[in-house]
């Protein structure tokens, strides 16, 4: 699996962790799917996404404005915050940030999950419950 959704249901906080070290178009696809159907069961919801495992992208710049485009409508007039250190990614997300707030989305981007977690007033043992990929049964 290239990423991991966890919920924090007290909060209405979704965090979404890529465990890729490359950012793809397919792979920021299948995530912003997988949101998509997650939203439209329960949210809105704000969203943490997670990209600090990631070391390179290969998402180009007209595909980062179609995702942003596709997010508007995606979970609601929640914050979303993304979290990065590597400089790229972190720019790419600077980008989506831009093109967000353009569309009049709440978007944040940060450089530590600390940070994160104290935008949206939650703690890591708040995500109590796997959405993706399922809890194997023991």
């Amino acid at each position: 699996m290239d990423y991991e959704i966890d919920l924090d249901p007290t909060h209405g906080v979704i965090r979404l962790t890529v465990t890729a070290e490359t950012l793809t178009v397919k792979l920021s696809e299948n995530f912003q799917q997988s949101l998509t159907l997650l939203g439209s069961r329960g949210g809105p919801y704000s969203v943490i996404l997670d990209l600090l495992a990631v070391k390179s992208i290969t998402v180009p710049a007209g595909a980062v404005a179609d995702f942003a485009y596709r997010d508007k409508a995606l979970l609601g007039p929640r914050t979303h915050v993304a979290v990065a250190k590597e400089p790229s990614v972190f720019g790419i997300a600077r980008m989506f940030q831009l093109l967000g707030d353009f569309f009049g989305e709440q978007y944040k981007v940060v450089h530590s999950l600390e940070e994160a977690y104290e935008i949206l007033g939650v703690r890591p043992e708040d995500f109590a419950e796997r959405l993706y990929p399922e809890p194997v049964a023991a």
